[in-house]
C-alpha cells in the first residue's frame, strides 16, 4: 500500500457516510409535499351548528377554514339536511321561483338542479331523479337533503358521523 492510500480510503468512506447521513436526515425532517393526487378539500357539517369546517390538504399542506351558514343543518326523516342559500358556499346560483316553489342551482361547471317544495322527484341537468324525502321549508328556509347535491357534484365521499350528527363531504382537487 502506498502512502497516502489509508487515508485516501478512510476519507472516501467518511465522505459516504456523511452523504448517506444527510440523506436519511433530509427524508426524516423535511416537510413533506402533499402529493397533487392526495388534494382534496372537505366540507364538515353540524346538525344545529350554524357554522362548518372546509378542510384544504393540496402541495401547500393542510389549512382550515371556517364558513358562517344562514342556516344550521338539520335532520328530517333520518336524512341531513342544508338550507339551499347556504349551498352558496359552493359557488351555486341560486333562483327562487314563488309561483311554482322550485329552487333553480346551477354549479360553476354547469350543472343545473331544480328541486320543487313538497316533490321527492328533482331535476339534474333536465333529467328525473327521485330522492328520499322532498325538499321543504323551515323557519322561511328551503332545505333539501345534502347527499343528493353532494353526488351529483362529484363528491368522493360522503361520511355521516351518528355521535355528533356531523356529514363531511369530499371531492378530490385538481380532477375535472
Amino acid at each position: 500500500m502506498k502512502e497516502g492510500e489509508g487515508i485516501q480510503r478512510w476519507l472516501a468512506i467518511m465522505l459516504i457516510i456523511i452523504i448517506i447521513a444527510i440523506i436519511i436526515l433530509a427524508v426524516l425532517f423535511l416537510p413533506k409535499v402533499v402529493k397533487a393526487e392526495n388534494s382534496y378539500k372537505s366540507f364538515s357539517f353540524q346538525v344545529q351548528n350554524k357554522q362548518a369546517v372546509i378542510e384544504t390538504t393540496d402541495s401547500l399542506g393542510k389549512r382550515l377554514s371556517m364558513i358562517n351558514l344562514i342556516a344550521a343543518p338539520i335532520i328530517k326523516n333520518d336524512r341531513f339536511c342544508i338550507a339551499v342559500r347556504d349551498l352558496e358556499n359552493f359557488g351555486i346560483t341560486i333562483t327562487w321561483i314563488e309561483e311554482t316553489k322550485t329552487v333553480v342551482l346551477k354549479s360553476p361547471n354547469n350543472i343545473h338542479f331544480e328541486y320543487r317544495i313538497g316533490s321527492r322527484i328533482y331535476l339534474l341537468n333536465k333529467e328525473k331523479h327521485r330522492m328520499d324525502i322532498a325538499p321543504f321549508i323551515e323557519n322561511g328556509r328551503t332545505f333539501i337533503p345534502i347527499r343528493y347535491f353532494a353526488q351529483a357534484l362529484g363528491a368522493k365521499e360522503i361520511i355521516y358521523i351518528v355521535e355528533t350528527k356531523s356529514v363531511i363531504l369530499t371531492w378530490l382537487l385538481g380532477i375535472d
